[in-house]
């Protein structure tokens, strides 16, 4: 039993020591502006500049390149150029800085945003594709649906039916 005990105390004093015990100093971590890289950048965004803002992140990421933040910025690029406020892009394009972004090897902290993020802009871009669809009647027309095409040929017969009485018309008086 007194060993026991004494084994208890004996833990417990250490680790009392080493909770309170002094510990060693470090360095803080070098901060490599990639914070101050995004702050400005978003602050271009904000006031409508995404072509300054690319240059930003396009210049941080030369000048880091080899460490995280180098490599991350090309998630920010890509974000940016998705956004519908952004008239020097397409969306296309950024899905492209997406898919590449997700090509690499390096890290990938942003992974799970770029995902959802290229599966929104693929949607909008089909969205957008689905809304230029032709839908005029008449020769070389896609139709969504048999109902469409129906309705068409309808309209068309009806236009060749008063042609036809108009032409019918005009043989049966050649006086007028």
């Amino acid at each position: 039993m007194i060993q026991r005990s004494s084994l208890y105390l004996l833990a417990n004093a250490v680790i009392i020591a080493a909770c309170t015990g002094k510990q060693p100093q470090t360095a803080p971590a070098p901060v490599d502006g990639f914070a101050t890289v995004l702050a400005a950048a978003e602050k271009r965004v904000e006031a409508g500049d995404y072509s300054g803002a690319d240059r930003i992140l396009a210049d941080y990421s030369l000048k880091a390149k080899g460490n995280e933040g180098g490599s991350e910025v090309a998630f920010f690029r890509a974000l940016y150029m998705v956004d519908p406020n952004n008239r020097n892009a397409s969306m296309a394009e950024g899905v492209r800085a997406l898919d590449i972004y997700l090509s690499t090897s390096t890290i990938k902290r942003y992974r799970i945003e770029a995902l959802v993020l290229k599966r929104t802009a693929q949607a909008v871009l089909a969205l957008r594709a689905a809304q230029q669809t032709p839908r005029l009647a008449g020769r070389d027309t896609v139709f969504v649906n048999r109902e469409d095409e129906i309705a068409a040929l309808k309209d068309q017969l009806a236009k060749a039916n008063a042609e036809l009485e108009r032409i019918k018309k005009r043989l049966a008086n050649p006086s007028r």
